[in-house]
C-alpha cells in the first residue's frame, strides 16, 4: 500500500498543477474532487478534452439545466476520462431519468446519477434505484425531520449491500445511538449510513470510527465535522487497523505538504488538507484488491461514492466561490 499511495500521489500532483494551471476552478474544493478523477483513471489533465466536455454539456439543453455549473467541471471530469464522452453523457441523463421516476426531482438526482452510472451496468440501475426508493422511505419513517433530499444518495448506495432492508435499518439505528454525541445529528446520521454498508457489529464499526478520528485529533490538528466525517467512515471501511489508516492519513498528508507547490497550487490545500487526504485514500482503498473480498470492496466503492456526494453537497450548500484577486 505504502508504494501504491506514493505512486498515486506523485500523479496527484501533476494533475492538481496541470488542472490549477490550465483551467483554474470557481470553487477550490473542485481542486481535490477532479483531481482524484483524473488519478482514478490512471490517466492526466488534458485541457483540450477537459473543454471539449465541458462544450458537450453546454451543448445540450437537459445537461445544461440539470447540472449545476458547480457541479460541471466533475461531471466534465468523468466525460473527459472516458472513451466515449457523448455515450457516457447519454448514460448520465437515462439514469437521472430513471431516479426522477422514483424521486421527487432536484439537483441532488443529478448528482448522483453519474456516482451511479460509474459503479453499476445499465440493466442493474433500476433495480438498486427501487431498493434504494424503499430504503429511503424506512430511513424517512426513522427520522422524518433529519432525512432530507440530501439522504437519497445515501439509500441508493445502502442499496448495493447483501443486507436485508431490515438489517440495514437497525445497523443504521444502533450506529446513530452509539455516535449521537460526537457531532450534529445530520453529520451522524451520514456517518451512521456510511458505516451500514460494510460488515461487522455497529459496535465494532463505531468503535473503530471514534478510535481513529480520536486518534486523529491527538495529532494536535483540527478536522472538520461535516463531509469529512463520512469520508473518514469510508476509510473504515478498509481491512485495516485504525493504527494503519491513521499512519496512511499521516503519510499522504506529510508527502503533500512538504511539496511547496501542493499549498501554492491550492488555497483550499492550505486549510483542508485533510480533504486532499481523504479522496486519495479512499480512491487508493477502493482500487487496492488486498483490501477485502468482493462483498467488502464493492462496500468500500460504494461508500466512497457516498462520501464524495457529501464532499459536493457540501460543495454547493456551504463553500463561497473564488474571488478572482485584483
Amino acid at each position: 500500500m505504502k508504494d501504491l499511495l506514493e505512486v498515486l500521489c506523485d500523479k496527484y500532483l501533476i494533475n492538481l498543477g496541470l488542472i490549477t494551471d490550465l483551467y483554474p476552478f470557481e470553487r477550490e474544493i473542485l481542486y481535490p474532487v477532479c483531481t482524484t478523477v483524473f488519478c482514478a483513471a490512471d490517466t492526466e489533465f488534458e485541457l483540450d478534452k477537459f473543454t471539449d466536455s465541458l462544450a458537450l454539456i453546454k451543448a445540450n439543453p437537459q445537461m445544461l439545466s440539470s447540472f449545476r455549473s458547480t457541479m460541471r467541471p466533475l461531471i466534465a471530469s468523468w466525460l473527459s476520462v472516458s472513451d466515449d464522452p457523448r455515450g457516457e453523457m447519454e448514460k448520465y441523463l437515462s439514469c437521472y431519468e430513471l431516479l426522477k421516476k422514483y424521486f421527487k426531482n432536484s439537483e441532488h438526482l443529478a448528482l448522483l446519477s453519474p456516482l451511479l452510472v460509474r459503479i453499476v451496468s445499465e440493466d442493474k440501475t433500476e433495480e438498486y434505484i427501487q431498493r434504494g426508493r424503499n430504503l429511503y422511505d424506512r430511513m424517512k419513517k426513522e427520522h422524518r425531520i433529519l432525512t432530507t433530499k440530501e439522504d437519497i444518495a445515501f439509500a441508493v448506495m445502502l442499496a448495493f449491500s447483501d443486507k436485508s432492508d431490515d438489517e440495514l435499518v437497525e445497523d443504521m439505528e444502533q450506529s446513530y445511538r452509539i455516535l449521537k454525541k460526537s457531532a450534529d445529528n445530520n453529520s451522524i446520521q451520514t456517518v451512521s449510513h456510511v458505516l451500514a454498508m460494510a460488515s461487522g457489529t455497529p459496535e465494532e464499526k463505531c468503535a473503530k470510527f471514534s478510535e481513529l478520528y480520536s486518534n486523529m485529533l491527538k495529532k494536535g490538528r483540527k478536522y472538520g465535522k461535516h463531509y469529512e466525517l463520512a469520508m473518514l467512515a469510508a476509510l473504515t471501511i478498509a481491512d485495516f487497523s485504525s493504527s494503519d489508516i491513521l499512519s496512511d492519513i499521516t503519510d499522504v498528508e506529510a508527502f503533500l505538504l512538504k511539496h511547496k507547490a501542493f499549498s501554492d497550487l491550492s488555497e483550499f490545500g492550505k486549510s483542508e488538507p485533510v480533504c486532499h487526504t481523504f479522496m486519495l485514500l479512499t480512491t487508493a482503498y477502493a482500487d487496492d484488491t488486498s483490501v477485502g473480498d468482493e462483498s467488502k470492496r464493492r462496500a468500500l466503492l460504494a461508500a466512497r461514492q457516498a462520501a464524495l456526494y457529501s464532499v459536493m453537497v457540501y460543495s454547493m450548500m456551504t463553500v463561497p466561490p473564488v474571488v478572482p484577486r485584483g
